[in-house]
This record gives structure tokens, sequence and C-alpha cells, in this order.
């Protein structure tokens, strides 16, 4: 569990800045669920493998900002209805994380949110596969792995969830937040690449 006092404070509460980057900008909610006091898990979901974007993939709720789209919170919550099927209002926004540039063209600004409702996702199934409720723990104890990106001084990290791969840009988020705000400081286990394409790795092949 983290409790909410211990990084509620560090967050950026400037929800109209737009990055002024070359790449596509997308804003998507990081949504965290627990007590009143605590965080004791994240809500992500499972892109359905029918899309064209980045399909079966684990991820979070968002998207590309639209023309009519003031600012990137606004994207993240229009995306956040869109796919998981229940009114905005559920969030409690608490601010703004580091965005991130991925190597696809994409700059990401994720926003910390507190999912505040009973769990009744009506998700939309042309998108979204399944919503997933990812212990915080899952995180301390799930096999870690990293592979190097070839030719770059850059690491690929991934979570085998069991039932599913949480790695790519999602991964990366929510690693930089575990730590900079927790105590999370394991080793991943580096491996090489036995994928020709993305996701690189089949952690039941090792």
């Amino acid at each position: 569990m983290l409790p909410y006092q211990s990084f509620v404070e560090k967050l950026s509460k400037d929800f109209d800045e737009i990055p002024d980057t070359p790449e596509i900008k997308s804003g998507v909610i990081f949504p965290l669920f627990g007590s009143k006091e605590s965080a004791e898990g994240i809500i992500l979901t499972e892109r359905s493998k029918h899309l064209k974007s980045h399909p079966g993939q684990i991820s979070f709720p968002g998207g590309v900002k639209e023309e009519e789209d003031p600012n990137l919170l606004v994207t993240a919550l229009r995306e956040w209805e869109e796919e998981m099927g229940v009114h905005r209002s559920t969030l409690h926004v608490l601010g703004k994380l580091e965005g991130l540039h991925t190597r696809t063209g994409f700059h990401i600004t994720p926003f910390l949110a507190t999912y505040e409702g009973d769990f009744a996702f009506y998700h939309n199934t042309a998108e979204v596969d399944r919503v997933i409720l990812l212990p915080f723990s899952d995180l301390w104890t799930k096999p870690f792995y990293a592979i190097q990106i070839p030719g770059r001084d850059h690491f690929a990290y991934y979570f085998d969830l069991g039932d599913g791969l949480l790695w790519g840009a999602t991964c990366e988020m929510i690693l930089r937040f575990l730590r900079e705000h927790s105590n999370f400081d394991r080793t991943p286990l580096l491996v090489k690449p036995n994928l020709a394409k993305p996701p690189y790795l089949d952690p039941k092949s090792l």
C-alpha cells in the first residue's frame, strides 16, 4: 500500500499545459484503487486483439488528443469514459506525472487519479478485452525482466503477471512512479530477446 500523503504534494497541478513537442500527444489516466488513506493497486486494461495499434497490450485508459480537447486531461477523461463505460465523476484527479516520450513517436501525459466507483465497469468491448485490477504487491513479487534495446543504451522492462505481460510505455510509467514515490528497488533479471517483433520477449520460453 502507498499512503497518498507520501506523494500527492509532489504532483504537478498544471492541467492545462500541453507539451511543446513534435510527437503525437496523448493523455492517459493512471487510476489507483484502495482505501481513503492508501493506494493498493492500479486499474489497467487489456486492449482488444483486433485493434491496429498495440493489440492485446496491457495499458492505461487513454488515447490521442483530438482538436476539440482543450487539454490532455480532457483527452484522458474522455477516453476513460469511452473505454471503461463509467463516468469521469468516479475519478478524483490527484495531479499530473512526468510525460513520457516513446520510440514510436508519441508523447504520453499520465494523470494520477483515485477511482471511487463500485468496480462495475461496462468496458467498450471493441477496444478493451478486459479490465485488470493489479495490486501493488504483485509488482514486488511477480517475475521482473529487462532486455537491452539493440544499438541503444536503453532497457525495456517486463512484469510477467501470469495472465498477461506488462511492458512498454505503461510499464515504464508505472516503474517511474514506483521508483519516485515508493520503496520499490527491485533489480530486473537481464535477459536476451527471444522474439523478433514486439514485445520481443516471451517469458514462458526463457
